[in-house]
């Protein structure tokens, strides 16, 4: 056998002998190496919608190599036809097999009316096949991937189905769509759940991005696999939720994207559950050479990743182990032990483990040799590989042939059809309140926006008592909650890119509220549910404080989640992690006693551990998200000092045009939001009538209308230089003919501007080097090029002038509101509204367009 020259890493047997391992059925995928002449198979672990046709599913009657084998799934189409397979699963009886199944292409038929990924199901006893949803209309409503079984029967799978965010849509009175993932690139995949006859259809998860692979952890919670691709964030982690959809959560990853063989990147795909309970990963990269992987054991329940334990826990090891003892990694250089691409264990106590395994052969003279016949192996090219199934024993470091290895053809997912205990059942959260449910409604809960890992970054004692510290002392004086806007594909409604803006970083954003941040820093609002946000520290301008949170959150009806504080991006620590479990001891305790915090309002008594967040609601009610900056001082002891002047800065004081959704706000609903778009809600600003006249003789006594000075032309419509460089009309942009001037020319650099004969040229001057010598123009060769007089030829380069804002930061946006603050040049030219509109667009990404459908057809 001429496997037997790998047996240096690997003791290769020729059949199994136990006969409990030959009554093992197992099923696997079967797929072409080269879909076509010149196109390879390429995996897209990004795009689960991907169609690689040709694959096949294979039943195996036993495992060992000369078994008969049954191709399932063939029969279902012609037989020419090439259709696709993947995401193999067995039940926990082991008498059923779950998949996904995308039928062929259709020809001549636009990509949006081919056939969608089904799942489908083959019964052992029967040997039959049938769909998952035998309504084919139903069926064909969006991708259906990722099955798993849950403990109670159900089903759980990655869809693109959207459904109750399609429900949402039409609450925002828009049409009902599929949205795209944040690259814009494919329909965004979440998790659902299904009755095991294909009733029971609900979304559990949504993200923005895909949600895959989840899985049923022994203790009855979900694991999967979440695509976080905010703003600059593009990696899979592992996330854990309940199977309602509730105490979802970041727990593995965030930092482990380096911990790849050689430091190679890589992502957390499906995880595996072992025999053990514990859970293991096939640890693969993006664009593995070989389709190989690295499996590795990850210790979830002592870790957030590799070199990151969690509170209280010690790592003696990295948190991501090898599997086997053989030396697999994931990367493409030469091991002699060959590639692992996919495994399963057998649940039998017995350490061992099905094994889609090739050998290392080499190309040698056009020759196929295994690496043990060459002395050194690393410089030489790999030949292509030779996935079979094997059986590998942990215990005795052996393996035996299941299936050998086919050339062109890969063999991966392999399942084996053995009863197994599938975990625990987790009922729906039994605190979920009712009155909430009805009102699609959850409540956040933050113990203190002040507090890093257990460290709060100020004195959360002083800054909590109304006698050392009043209001506007405070550093965090309100919170933000975004909203991602999903993002039509193409056949429903084509984005422009210039809608975006000058940043397409933060694609489109709606702004679900703001609401106060008590003393201490804590926080307790009603938010949306079923809604994806992130969160921004604000100050008392409404300008954000903190770095941009680059997790969606979003929480399920009735449901109240609480976290301890907040996260910086230098940090590892674990955060955000349902009940506090695994993080370090909040910095904020709460009130030590069922009495009045320190040198507080007497009325407003706490009970032992509430923040005074939690305290305020108590009694007076669950704050409600507000589009203004409401606050309102009902902490100080009005018998110790007079209580702080309450702030209102509400959109309703602008006389331009309201942000949409301004009304909804006079009674919250779970569907309010606020959309800001530049050309109608941002433009207004600078063409606003600011005369100021003498109240008695309507003389006029001065005119800060923006642009009446931030123009190219004066009143008589005599050309100017713009003051300050800075034109703020409504004409079309030289940058983008799309956008306004005043828009490129406060977001994106641009060149001073001098006026000759009348016009407006850029200003050119003489370009010096870095040690301020003047620089003259050269030829190739470095010499200097003379004008017809003999001299040399002054080298001219414009001037750059800086933009003013800064697209995603208000804050960094100071040469423009540093004009308008205490003692600025343009100090009361703008209200507080308006500076507040504007610090929140700029927040959000400063978009032209905060909607697709406000975009004007072209």
């Amino acid at each position: 056998m001429s496997l037997l020259g790998c047996k240096a890493d690997i003791s290769v047997q020729q059949e199994p002998v136990d006969p409990v391992v030959q009554e093992i059925a197992l099923a696997f995928v079967e797929r072409p190496l080269l879909i076509s002449e010149d196109e390879p198979f390429a995996p897209q672990v990004f795009d689960p919608s991907a169609f690689n046709p040709g694959a096949r599913l294979i039943l195996k009657q036993n495992a060992f190599a000369d078994s008969p084998e049954r191709d399932l799934t063939s029969a279902l189409f012609p037989d020419d036809a090439l259709y696709d397979v993947k995401d193999l699963v067995a039940s926990p009886d082991g008498k059923t097999l779950l998949f996904a199944l995308r039928a062929p292409d259709i020809d001549n038929v636009p990509d949006e009316l081919q056939p969608k990924w089904d799942l489908w199901r083959y019964d052992v006893a029967s040997a039959s096949l049938s769909p998952l949803i035998a309504d084919q209309q139903q069926a064909q409503r969006g991708h259906d991937v990722s099955p798993a079984f849950l403990a109670d029967g159900r089903i759980i799978f990655s869809s693109t189905r959207q459904l109750k965010s399609r429900q949402i849509l039409l609450d925002e009175f828009k049409p009902q769509y599929t949205a795209l993932d944040e690259d814009l690139n494919a329909p965004a995949f979440n998790l659902h759940v299904i009755n095991a006859d294909g009733t029971g259809l609900e979304q559990l998860t949504f993200n923005l991005s895909h949600d895959l692979y989840p899985t049923l952890l022994p203790d009855g919670h979900i694991i999967y696999s979440r695509w976080d691709n905010q703003s600059d964030r593009n990696m899979l982690n592992w996330y854990q939720m309940r199977p309602d959809g509730t105490d979802n959560q970041l727990v593995y990853g965030w930092h482990s994207h380096n911990s790849g063989a050689e430091q190679s990147r890589v992502e957390f795909g499906k995880a595996i559950v072992l025999d053990d309970g514990s859970v293991s990963l096939a640890l693969s990269s993006v664009d593995a050479p070989y389709y190989n992987s690295w499996p590795q054991r990850i210790a979830i329940d002592i870790a957030s990743d590799n070199s990151q334990p969690l509170a209280g826990q010690t790592l003696v090891e990295p948190a991501q182990t090898p599997l086997f003892p053989w030396a697999f990694d994931n990367t493409g250089r030469t091991e002699r032990a060959g590639a692992i691409n996919s495994y399963v264990p057998l649940k039998d106590g017995s350490g061992r483990y099905l094994v889609s395994w090739s050998p290392c052969r080499l190309v040698v003279a056009e020759q196929v040799l295994s690496c043990a016949q060459v002395e050194d192996a690393s410089e030489l090219e790999l030949a292509q590989p030779l996935y079979g199934l094997w059986l590998f024993d942990t215990v005795k470091q052996t393996q035996v042939p299941v299936r050998p290895g086919q050339e062109g053809l890969l063999v991966s997912e392999p399942v084996v059809l053995q009863a197994y205990d599938n975990g625990a059942f987790l009922p729906a959260k039994p605190t979920l309140d009712t009155t909430l449910i009805d009102e699609n409604a959850a409540i956040l809960e933050i113990r203190s926006v002040y507090d890093f890992a257990g460290s709060s970054s100020v004195d959360l004692a002083s800054l909590a008592d109304p006698m050392q510290n009043t209001a506007s002392e405070r550093p965090v004086r309100y919170l933000r909650l975004v909203r991602g806007v999903p993002l039509p594909p193409e056949e429903v409604l084509d984005t422009p890119d210039f809608a975006f803006g000058v940043s397409r970083r933060q694609l489109m954003r709606d702004i679900l509220g703001t609401v106060a941040v008590e003393p201490d820093g804590s926080v307790l609002v009603k938010v949306p549910a079923d809604v994806p946000f992130n969160l921004a520290l604000l100050n008392a301008q409404g300008q954000a404080v903190s770095p941009l949170h680059q997790q969606w959150l979003s929480l399920r009806p009735g449901e109240t989640r609480s976290c301890n504080g907040c996260h910086t991006a230098d940090s590892t620590a674990p955060h955000g992690r349902v009940d506090g479990v695994g993080e370090a001891d909040p910095a904020n305790g709460g009130a030590g006693a069922m009495a009045p915090f320190a040198n507080a309002n007497p009325q407003l008594i706490a009970l032992p551990g509430e923040t005074m967040a939690q305290t305020a609601a108590r009694i007076n009610g669950v704050p409600e998200l507000d589009e203004a900056l409401r606050y309102i001082d009902i902490w100080t002891d009005p018998a110790r000092r007079a209580p702080d002047a309450a702030e209102l800065v509400s959109y309703q004081d602008l006389t331009t045009a309201l942000p949409v959704g301004v009304a909804c706000f006079e009674q919250w609903l779970a569907s309010c939001r606020l959309r800001i778009d530049y050309p109608t809600h941002i433009q207004p600003l600078w063409s606003l009538d600011r005369r100021r006249f003498d109240g008695q003789s309507n003389e006029l006594i001065a005119d800060n209308t923006c642009v009446s000075c931030h123009s190219r032309t004066d009143a008589d419509g005599n050309a100017r230089i713009p003051v300050a460089q800075l034109e703020l009309d409504a004409e079309p942009s030289d940058l983008e003919a799309a956008h306004y001037r005043s828009y490129r020319e406060l977001l994106s650099n641009d060149n001073e501007q001098e006026l000759v004969g009348g016009v407006l040229v850029d200003r050119l001057v003489q370009a010096t080097d870095a040690d301020g010598n003047l620089l003259f123009v050269t030829d190739e060769d470095g010499n200097l090029i003379l004008d017809d007089n003999g001299n040399p030829i002054p080298l001219m380069v414009t001037v750059t002038v800086n933009a003013s804002m800064r697209a995603g930061s208000a804050l960094q946006s100071t040469a423009f509101f540093s004009r308008f603050g205490q003692s600025g040049s343009h100090q009361g030219y703008l209200t507080a509204a308006e500076l507040k509109l504007l610090a929140d667009w700029l927040d959000i990404g400063a978009q032209y367009y905060n909607s697709p459908f406000a975009v004007p057809e072209q």
